[in-house]
This record gives structure tokens, C-alpha cells and sequence, in this order.
């Protein structure tokens, strides 16, 4: 469990929750967190995040639920990672596309890719996520299930080549790019939240 004042935010319309318990973050249309070859660069949707460091993270956990209507609707897990050659971000969660959410993992080192599946254990409008280091320091994704089982989502591999004192900002995000027109805000619905790191193990 995490509490409130650890967390700052950034490009957020509205003051930071109590995180500790169930909470909603309110994003207008026209944000999103994504990178397209050539030159696509859009980095304006809210996230509330606490800092820690590469070396210090162990693990992130949240669970996201909303009412998906347009296109790219969206929400989850987002990690900024504030290396000395540039900026990279991970998001895990939902995403709407194909007219369904869907579970969705986007991983931007360079540029960003995306990957979507299916939602797990037959839900039809929320999951839980985690991010987790591994022993041979790879940052692995996964969906839980109703008992925290995991179903693997995505291996990151440059995470361990990434300096030790990497500044990362881990947290939970909302967008709505509404690239199709969709004109009303979203409301996005968190809870289960943890962001778990070394300091917090040494106390």
C-alpha cells in the first residue's frame, strides 16, 4: 500500500487523491504518451508518481477500471525514465481499439511500439497490472489474475543496462488522445496501488 505523500504529479487537472485506497484520475481529450517515427513526440497526459531510482526499484502494482468509449481511451502503469540521453516510458494497462478494451503494454526506448491481447479472466473493463524486477535484472510485465496469479505480458531487457541512479518516476496514468473526435473527458478508476522499492524494504 502506498501512501499520498510519496506521490507528486505531473499535467494532472486536479489535485493528487488519497492513493492509499480506491481513487479516479480525470483526463481532458487530446492527451496521450506516445512516440512515432519520424517525429511524433506527445508526452501531455496525467500521472501521479512516485520517484525512486533503476537500483531501487523492485515492483509496481495497480489495478484500472473506467468506462472505455472512443478510441485509444486508455489507463494503467506508467513509467518515465529520466536517463542522461533521453527520456523513455513504459505503460501498461487498457486501451481501447478494435472497439474492445484491451490489455496493452507500450515500451518506448528510441521510438515507442505497442502490443495488445485480449483481456484476461474474462473482464470485460479492468485489470490489475504489475512490473517486476527479476533476478537476472530484467523488468518483466505481467496481468494478475483473481489471486494474483501472473500471466506474462512483456520482458524488458534494456531495463539492467540502464545506470543505477536512473531517475524513474512510477505511477498511475490516464489519457484520452481522442485522434477520432471524442469530446467528453475520462474518468479512470484505480485501486490496489504499490510502488514498492529498497528503502521502503530497509525500513
Amino acid at each position: 500500500m502506498s501512501s499520498s505523500s510519496e506521490f507528486s504529479s505531473v499535467h494532472l487537472e486536479h489535485a493528487v487523491p488519497n492513493v492509499a485506497g480506491d481513487f479516479d484520475i480525470a483526463c481532458s481529450p487530446g492527451t496521450d504518451i506516445w512516440d512515432k517515427a519520424p517525429a511524433t513526440h506527445q508526452f501531455n497526459a496525467p500521472i501521479i508518481y512516485r520517484t525512486t531510482t533503476k537500483d531501487a526499484f523492485i515492483s509496481a502494482t495497480v489495478a484500472v477500471s473506467a468506462d472505455w468509449k472512443d478510441r485509444y481511451d486508455q489507463g494503467g502503469l506508467c513509467f518515465v525514465i529520466r536517463a542522461a540521453d533521453r527520456t523513455r516510458w513504459i505503460k501498461i494497462g487498457i486501451e481501447l481499439d478494435f472497439g474492445v478494451p484491451n490489455a496493452g503494454v507500450v515500451v518506448k526506448d528510441n521510438f515507442a511500439d505497442w502490443s495488445l491481447r485480449p483481456l484476461p479472466y474474462g473482464s470485460t473493463n479492468s485489470i490489475a497490472v504489475q512490473a517486476r524486477i527479476q533476478e537476472d535484472g530484467d523488468l518483466w510485465v505481467y496481468a494478475l489474475g483473481p489471486n494474483d496469479e501472473r500471466i506474462a505480458m512483456r520482458q524488458i531487457t534494456w531495463w539492467d543496462a540502464l545506470p543505477g541512479n536512473t531517475e524513474i518516476w512510477v505511477g498511475p496514468y490516464a489519457a484520452k488522445p481522442a485522434y477520432e473526435g471524442g469530446k467528453e473527458p475520462l474518468k479512470v478508476h484505480f485501486n490496489r496501488l504499490s510502488v514498492d522499492t529498497r528503502s521502503d524494504v530497509a525500513q
